[in-house]
């Protein structure tokens, strides 16, 4: 799965791709290009860039062990 054209637009700001490419290259997205010359982001790499990790959960603390505190 791929992030759709409106919402790489969205995300980068920028309409046109050379502007959307340069966006992604400044903030550490891996891309391809297609033909058209439009970039092309898988959703996992965006996910993962923004610390979305599947599979696991998310770590709860143990607000019991503050009980054991002096």
């Amino acid at each position: 799965m791929f992030l759709t054209n409106k919402q790489i637009t969205q995300l980068t700001g920028y309409q046109k791709p050379a502007l959307q490419r340069q966006w992604l290259i400044d903030n550490g997205y891996s891309f391809d290009v297609r033909a058209d010359g439009h970039p092309v982001v898988s959703r996992a790499h965006y996910e993962s860039h923004h610390g979305v990790i599947f599979g696991k959960r998310a770590s709860v603390p143990d607000l019991a062990a503050l009980d054991n505190l002096e």
